[in-house]
């Protein structure tokens, strides 16, 4: 009698232990899944091949709140300069996040295939931006963490 007493005890005790973390939501908010500094290459953008790889463009994203972002773009050739967009929300997809600013789609954040900057292939986290603007103001852009 003390045997299936003492079995059934050790099952209680060790069906007892788990990690909390097993229990416990994702404490990280949406936004800050996506905070980083982001860095393009030839083999995300061709577009870029002419320009020198030390002159390529990053974009950085800084959490604001759990649901919105800064998002600074900053390239450096043929001219220097940057531009900040400010309250740019976060959306949850199902393949990844989406940005948005006034109600208008700007980018995404996926789960995708990449390449680094010496060609290699992986899975990582890949931004893509394309925001309209004039001629002269539209930026499109990919790049990775």
């Amino acid at each position: 009698m003390k045997k299936p007493l003492l079995f059934c005890s050790l099952i209680g005790i060790l069906s007892g232990c788990y990690s909390e973390t097993d229990i416990s939501p994702d404490s990280s908010s949406l936004a800050s899944k996506a905070v980083g500094l982001y860095r393009t290459n030839l083999y995300l953008d061709p577009s870029r091949v002419a320009t020198p790889t030390d002159k390529m463009p990053y974009t950085e994203l800084r959490a604001e709140s759990d649901s919105t972002l800064t998002l600074t773009y900053t390239k450096f050739y043929p001219t220097p300069g940057s531009q900040s967009i400010q309250h740019v929300l976060v959306k949850q997809q199902s393949d990844g996040i989406q940005l948005q600013v006034a109600g208008l789609t700007i980018g995404t954040l996926k789960t995708d295939r990449i390449f680094t900057n010496n060609g290699m292939e992986k899975q990582g986290q890949l931004l893509r931006l394309t925001i309209p603007g004039d001629s002269a103001n539209n930026l499109i852009f990919s790049g990775i963490q």
